[in-house]
């Protein structure tokens, strides 16, 4: 029998801040939102020459099989950080306005954090509508994309 799997909705919610990130430490960088259970990696050179920290995505709301899923990334260049970035797996689309949520609430810590701003309201706004945007936001930028990703799975 052949299943398909509900649609992966990936919202993106980025920092893009070309070395003007409140914080130019990798190793504080990498650990800016412990405190959220999102956690990465230490600082590492990819083979490929990119380098950043990243992390395994945490579920959203324990229980179910395939939750919606939350993770944190940083990557720069030359041991420097310069984007972080936040990204939604929703696997869920019931749940969906939970995990929007979630993405909102930790996208104004990591703002505060990297940027020593407020998140705007039109990113929060972006966020929780699903809709591509853009902003300038001090020395930086915050980018926010929705990305649809369907898989097909067999049973």
């Amino acid at each position: 029998m052949r299943r398909f799997a509900l649609a992966v909705i990936a919202v993106s919610f980025s920092f893009g801040c070309h070395a003007e990130l409140k914080i130019k430490s990798t190793p504080q960088i990498c650990t800016l939102l412990n405190d959220t259970q999102l956690r990465t990696g230490e600082w590492a050179v990819q083979a490929d020459g990119q380098e950043g920290c990243v992390g395994g995505a945490r579920p959203i709301s324990p229980g179910s099989s395939d939750p919606n899923r939350i993770a944190y990334s940083a990557d720069g260049i030359n041991g420097t950080p310069d984007r972080v970035q936040l990204r939604l797996y929703v696997n869920v689309p019931s749940d969906e306005e939970t995990a929007k949520r979630e993405l909102v609430k930790a996208a104004k810590r990591l703002s505060i954090r990297t940027l020593g701003l407020s998140t705007p309201p039109s990113i929060v706004d972006s966020i929780m509508k699903g809709r591509p945007a853009k902003l300038e936001v001090g020395n930086g930028s915050i980018t926010v994309s929705r990305l649809a990703n369907n898989n097909r799975t067999m049973n």
